[in-house]
């Protein structure tokens, strides 16, 4: 569940609808102060799915989720500090690693290169939409994620070089 480990980055990608789609699959959800205990339960059941009682982390979260949840680390069964997250949406997929990891990520020049090398340039498919989490070693059994009206992918780990 606690896959932090300082230098690392955790690259996943996926194809979105839009980027609101993806702000919301990614953000934190509260329960609101005018909402009642009852109506966030259920927004909980809909989250903890009956196929997903066999992860050794679904108690975990049962535990953790009570008056706030996140869809991506239920996901991946994993938690991570928002603030050591980016992610970036573009209208065009590709399946170029070079394309998708862009300048814009704060440190794509410490892991870029690597990335490519140990992947290669070309993935499987393509893909519009990339997450990374900075100082998490992800190596969760969780690779793949389907939702209705988007997916998203586990591409691997890099150590992050020193600049």
């Amino acid at each position: 569940m606690n896959y932090e480990n300082e230098g690392y980055v955790s690259i996943w990608a996926g194809n979105f609808t839009n980027e609101e789609q993806l702000t919301t699959y990614l953000n934190t959800v509260y329960q609101g102060e005018e909402e009642t205990d009852e109506a966030f339960s259920q927004k909980l059941k809909q989250l903890f799915l009956a196929k997903n009682e066999h992860r050794p982390c679904e108690e975990a979260f049962k535990a953790l989720y009570d008056e706030f949840y996140n869809q991506f680390e239920y996901d991946f069964g994993l938690t991570f500090d928002e603030d050591f997250c980016e992610a970036l949406f573009d209208e065009v997929s590709s399946n170029q690693l070079g394309q998708l990891i862009r300048d814009e990520f704060s440190y794509a020049q410490q892991f870029k290169h690597q990335l490519i090398e140990k992947i290669g340039k070309e993935l499987p498919k393509a893909y519009n939409t990339v997450v990374l989490l900075y100082d998490v070693k992800y190596e969760g059994q969780i690779q793949h994620m389907h939702h209705e009206a988007f997916h998203l992918d586990f591409i691997g780990s890099i150590k992050m070089r020193e600049i």
